[in-house]
């Protein structure tokens, strides 16, 4: 890193960016194709590109760009292959586009709009409950043209677009806003975590290995393509998801599920989820052992503390979203303390470079220097209020009451935060915080400062904070960390990752109202249901209208107690073995899918220490990077099979 005392002028005026506008234009043209690939993939049942932040989508296009593409260029002459620079603008282009079209937003903002119309019957009170609540501006309220979405269009019909342009337009404004403030505020801590604190980016270390250069007349060629050991790794998830694929074809063939057949404790109260990921393994390969260890053992312990809760009849019977039905909610509250405190202890530890931007962006001679961050303080800063402004702005016009605002953003914010910071050190392919920020404000306020305006208002604000796995500050940080081996101004950078952002939106948009009104929404994967992890529950928050749940309180102090002591012990012991971030993740449906590979990558990784040392660890890492490749590769590779042959597929992995 530069001198903090060296000028932002001196390094920044008249450079030139190391970002071409060919590499920009390649990222768009291939977060247009994420934007029409993904919900093609996803709604006939071919793949997932987005599905979580290991991003296997991004993975995939760049895979095809680095050992082909740029390979058969630079062959032909080594001035057409992209460069290092623009081959990093691509990928963090590719990052951000796979965060948009299918679970990250789009599925959940189409089917958020239109479900409590179609779907509304005497039975469930829709109409009365609901409809006069949403504004015409944020859903379209057209009969036909949201029974031509689920059902399909008569032959010869065309797709009422004028009904949809509207609120897709306001809704594209909170998107852009939101984006905008998540890049501002991965900008302002990138710092922090990555050169003061070092975080790991398990996910960057893939894309770096990728894009190094070799030696002779393969230069553009990685050495990782090169090793025979990357290979090995490769065709293991390929020969082993292969068998999953062939078995849709031939069911004689064995199958290789993703997902195994669980276990049930306690009674049959309590279901032990077992799902299999190569590529996981792959990234926690790359994760402190401890880490490894934590994730899995206090998932492993939530499981035996809700059984214990179930089979003495003590467990809460307070009704949340959709999105905590895997557990109850004493162990959600109890999560929700634990990142709550986590989250907040990491900023508080960051109070130094924190107060650094904020001189800097006071003063632009002063403090730390910002020259090679993505943003300059001033601007980030700047940009993250007046960005948060718009979006209360948006919410209050949705109906959220003013005063509940505040609490929603900050604990949206803090949850965004969590993923990211997740992510960058534990290498964790999917989580996401335990409560749905709607419903930690329903919890721990009532509804009385909501009623039921506010309570509709907020079951619109799960289409951007439902999912908080795949958000744009994921990508972002990831981003941020790659960016750091390219010298000079990284302006271009951003508005590479802002068009890419548009392109996917764009493209998602049509692809997945094309589809619906030609095929009917009802007969696809995935958008065929989605809304429905919103709005039933919500009804039935409408309907009941409870206060605030003080168990809820004391269980989130008790998490909070227990992952200040991890914290404690963490900085205070050496040999102290729990991690905190095990805690924090402990509960919810995305730790049961991960907690078993994490198990085995943890006896695999300690053997190997124990045996090997810290050389084998190392020679065997392009092993395990190709695990990661592997499974990226099969999942493509047959889902192009399906997409030829036209059969519905068979989506092999949720990595």
């Amino acid at each position: 890193m530069r001198d903090p005392s060296s000028s932002h002028d001196e390094t920044s005026v008249g450079a030139r960016s190391p970002f071409t506008l060919k590499g920009l234009a390649v990222g768009a043209v291939l977060s247009l194709a994420i934007g029409w690939i993904g919900p093609y993939g996803y709604m006939l049942n071919y793949f997932l590109l987005g599905f979580n932040p290991s991003s296997p989508g991004a993975i995939f296009f760049f895979l095809l760009l680095t050992l082909g593409i740029n390979v058969m260029l630079g062959v032909v002459r080594r001035r057409f292959a992209l460069s290092r620079a623009d081959l990093i603008l691509i990928y963090c282009m590719l990052l951000m586009a796979v965060t948009v079209p299918t679970w990250g937003l789009l599925f959940f903002l189409v089917g958020t709009m239109v479900y409590p119309f179609y779907f509304a019957t005497p039975e469930n009170n829709f109409t009365n409950l609901l409809h006069d609540h949403i504004p015409t501006w944020i859903a379209p309220q057209s009969e036909s043209a949201i029974t031509g979405f689920y059902e399909g269009l008569p032959a010869g019909a065309s797709i009422p677009w004028e009904v949809w342009f509207e609120p897709l337009t306001w809704w594209f404004v909170l998107f852009l806003a939101m984006s905008f403030m998540l890049i501002c505020a991965s900008t302002i801590l990138h710092r922090q975590w990555s050169v003061h604190e070092r975080l790991t980016y398990p996910m960057a270390q893939l894309p770096l290995r990728m894009i190094e250069e070799g030696e002779g007349a393969l230069a553009p060629m990685s050495p990782l393509f090169r090793s025979a050991v990357m290979w090995m790794g490769c065709a293991v998830p390929v020969i082993c998801f292969s068998f999953a694929a062939l078995h849709h074809f031939y069911p004689a063939v064995p199958d290789f599920p993703f997902f195994h057949p669980g276990i049930s404790w306690f009674r049959h109260t309590v279901t032990l989820v077992f799902a299999f990921s190569f590529a996981w393994v792959g990234f926690f390969y790359l994760v402190n052992l401890n880490i490894i260890f934590s994730i899995w053992f206090f998932y492993l312990l939530s499981k035996v503390q809700e059984g214990i809760f179930g089979i003495l009849g003590i467990a809460s019977t307070e009704k949340l979203s959709l999105y905590e039905y895997s557990q109850p909610a004493d162990l959600t509250h109890q999560a929700t303390g634990a990142v709550l405190v986590l989250v907040l202890y990491a900023l508080w530890a960051g109070r130094g470079h924190l107060g650094e931007v904020v001189r800097r962006a006071w003063d632009p001679h002063a403090g730390v220097d910002d020259s090679e961050e993505l943003l300059s303080y001033r601007v980030a800063a700047t940009g993250f209020v007046v960005a948060n402004a718009i979006i209360c702005i948006w919410l209050w016009r949705s109906g959220v009451p003013v005063v509940v605002i505040p609490i929603l953003l900050g604990v949206s914010l803090l949850f965004f935060i969590l993923v990211a910071r997740v992510v960058a050190t534990a290498g964790v392919a999917t989580t996401r915080s335990p409560i749905v920020p709607a419903y930690f404000v329903i919890s721990a306020l009532g509804t009385s400062l909501l009623g039921a305006k506010g309570l509709v208002a907020l079951n619109f604000s799960f289409v951007w904070q439902g999912e908080s796995r795949t958000s744009p500050m994921v990508a972002a940080t990831n981003g941020l960390k790659l960016a750091e081996s390219v010298r000079g101004p990284k302006g271009r950078l951003f508005w590479g990752m802002m068009i890419a952002l548009v392109c996917s939106f764009a493209a998602g948009v049509h692809t997945i109202l094309d589809l619906s009104y030609a095929y009917g929404a009802l007969n696809l994967t995935g958008i065929n249901w989605a809304g429905a992890h919103g709005w039933p529950n919500m009804v039935r928050t409408i309907t009941d209208m409870p206060g605030p749940d003080l168990r809820g309180w004391l269980f989130k102090g008790i998490g909070a107690t227990v992952e200040g002591f991890l914290l404690w012990a963490t900085h205070r012991w050496l040999w102290w073995p729990l991690h905190p971030i095990g805690f924090a993740i402990a509960v919810g449906w995305l730790t049961g899918h991960i907690w078993f590979s994490a198990l085995v990558c943890w006896i695999l990784k300690a053997t190997i220490l124990h045996y090997g040392g810290p050389s084998r660890f190392h020679n065997l890492k392009p092993f395990f990077l190709g695990l990661i490749l592997g499974e990226c590769i099969v999942a493509g590779g047959w889902g192009l099979i399906y997409w030829i042959t036209g059969d519905l597929g068979r989506i092999l992995t949720a990595m």
